[in-house]
């Protein structure tokens, strides 16, 4: 309705205009055909021209998805046109048929690679069960061989000497603080095998030395084990077990020698009285002699063992016990260091495998795509849904025999009950352009149909494809979308679209040709008896054909349409009158339209 009124009163404010030719003195006295119009006051539509091409904002695209460099041949394509129904999509009737020839022999030549593929990736796969149960086998019996060595050590010198030697040392004495140890040393190994750590050391150690055959001593030889024997602190081990033995054995000896000390004594004396034979006293003397070299033999076996034995086998078994630990460590980073090049070979076979099985899952989509099927009811309609100048001329048109590029468009399926415009706004318009601003649309074929939209979308930036052959071109697309459903529309169709921006209410306005600019202030050539003078006035909104006036002029005054030919901006006079007039219109004004609104006419 409100767009009628803007035409009611376009033609009532176009019949104002007179355009015949009158003597009009103006200031220089020169008489000049000048047209003039009155301003009018009335509701005034604020809108946007701009003309597009109607199209479906739902559509179903299919596009060519065969990756091949020298294109692919449309064998069979359905006529454009024609209406797809829905028993076409429950038969899958097929649409487009494309060549399929060379993907074929392309999915049999990557079958043999891809089978060597799977292959190498299934050994790689069993290779670190493999590894990784022979590399705990060897972890687990080197912690065996651990706690073995450890028991060996409390078993020869005791546990509470075993304990406080170790402590000393600081390592581990029982099964916990071996279990500690472990997790420790397992954490350490793990962390300098991480691929960020050992890239930082490599840079870190470029300048690291040969190795040198140099090896810091054991902490075994640190070890006084004399000090165990002085103070007694062996408890129930096997050294002071043998040591109790051996001086059990010297007191024997000792004992023994006794006996047959006192034994010579009486053999003596018997033999002075003749109560025995030299023979018996001689070998009396024999046994004492014996005796004398058991006891000195057991003396000095205790003192060997107590001196050399007892500290060499200690130690011994405590640098066991150390190279026991280190072995385990060492054991660990070998498994680490095997265990790290079949994950990466693992590694490495899997990417080739996951390449090789999309490659061919690829190959096979590829091969699916080139039969297209019926999957909604439609038209059909050749090309992309969105193709313009550019895109038509890069890519081959669609026809039986054509080559298809990779990506091209070849058929859309458009939604009809879901229609729009797609117009290109120009930049000096483009901020008067918001969402949801009611449109009036007028196809070009049926221009008695006159249909309702709103702008549905807007773009933030300008369309690159319409400055490429002008750069000085600025336009945004937009669309604006048709309310309703409308048979006889057709995806294509050239339309007309008007934007409604602003609607005002009864507000003064004259044809956009009346106002100039000059210095930033707009101004007309106000009609008078004798002539015509330069006015100031407040512009504000238009469209293509009026302009508001928001002050400075009254309704029924007269504004020439042509800037006069002898008109001198510089007289300034000119400039003072009007800036006088204008604020003796602003002072008066409100009285001026209290009056106006009482006027039946002027309503």
């Amino acid at each position: 309705m409100k767009k009628w009124v803007s035409i009611v009163i376009g033609f009532v404010a176009v019949s104002s205009v007179y355009f015949a030719l009158r003597n009009t003195n103006g200031p220089g006295g020169s008489e000049t055909a000048i047209p003039y119009a009155a301003a009018q006051r009335g509701d005034l539509v604020i809108d946007v021209l701009e003309g597009g091409n109607i199209q479906a904002l739902k559509f179903l695209e299919f596009r060519n998805e065969v990756k091949q460099s020298w294109g692919v041949k449309i064998l069979d394509i359905i006529d454009e046109g024609y209406m797809v129904t829905e028993e076409d999509v429950q038969k899958g009737k097929i649409l487009v048929r494309l060549d399929q020839s060379s993907l074929e022999e392309e999915i049999v030549d990557h079958d043999v690679a891809f089978q060597q593929t799977e292959a190498t990736y299934a050994e790689a796969k069993q290779n670190i069960e493999i590894e990784e149960s022979e590399a705990l086998s060897k972890i687990k019996a080197e912690r065996q061989q651990l706690r073995f060595s450890l028991l060996d050590f409390q078993k020869f010198v005791g546990v509470d000497a075993a304990e406080s030697i170790l402590k000393k040392l600081s390592l581990p004495f029982n099964n916990e603080t071996l279990e500690f140890y472990e997790k420790q040393a397992t954490a350490l190994i793990v962390k300098s095998f991480d691929s960020s750590q050992l890239a930082e050391t490599a840079i870190a150690e470029e300048g690291t030395g040969p190795f040198e055959l140099e090896a810091d001593s054991s902490l075994a030889s640190n070890v006084n084990f004399d000090t165990f024997l002085a103070n007694e602190m062996l408890g129930d081990g096997e050294a002071e077990q043998t040591i109790r033995r051996m001086a059990d054995e010297a007191l024997v000896a000792a004992s023994q020698l006794s006996v047959v000390e006192e034994s010579v004594e009486g053999a003596k004396r018997l033999h002075e009285r003749d109560f025995i034979t030299k023979q018996t006293l001689e070998n009396e003397l024999v046994s004492l002699d014996k005796a004398k070299l058991a006891l000195q033999r057991s003396e000095t076996e205790l003192e060997l063992f107590r001196d050399y034995e007892f500290p060499k086998e200690a130690e011994k078994m405590l640098s066991r016990y150390e190279e026991q630990l280190m072995e385990l460590i060492r054991t660990k980073r070998e498994a680490m260091a095997r265990m790290s090049q079949i994950y990466a070979r693992f590694r490495s076979a899997k990417r080739r495998y996951e390449l090789e099985l999309q490659k061919r899952q690829n190959l096979e989509e590829q091969m699916a795509s080139c039969t297209i099927r019926a999957e909604i009811p439609g038209l059909v309609a050749y090309g992309g849904a969105e193709e313009n100048y550019y895109t038509s001329r890069y890519y081959e048109g669609i026809s039986q025999g054509a080559t298809l590029k990779t990506g091209q468009p070849i058929i859309t399926i458009p939604d009809m009950s879901d229609l729009g415009v797609e117009v290109n706004i120009h930049e000096s318009h483009i901020k008067k352009i918001e969402l949801g601003q009611q449109a009036y649309i007028t196809a070009e074929s049926l221009p008695d149909q006159t249909l309702i939209g709103r702008v549905s979308k807007v773009a933030v930036l300008p369309d690159s494809n319409a400055s490429r052959y002008n750069p000085s071109l600025k336009v945004y697309p937009a669309t604006v979308e048709i309310e309703g459903t409308h048979e006889f529309l057709k995806p294509g169709m050239s339309a007309k679209v008007e934007i409604i921006v602003e609607e005002l209410i009864d507000v003064i306005y004259v044809p956009v040709q009346a106002v100039f600019v000059e210095n930033q202030d707009h101004f007309v050539f106000l009609k008078t008896a004798t002539g015509f003078e330069r006015h100031l006035v407040k512009a504000g909104s238009h469209n293509n054909e009026f302009i508001e006036v928001i002050s400075g002029l009254e309704k029924g005054d007269e504004v020439l349409l042509k800037m006069p030919d002898d008109y001198e901006p510089t007289k300034l006079e000119i400039a003072t009158s009007s800036r006088s007039r204008i604020n003796s219109v602003e002072r008066s004004k409100p009285s001026q339209v209290v009056a106006k609104t009482s006027d039946p006419d002027d309503v």
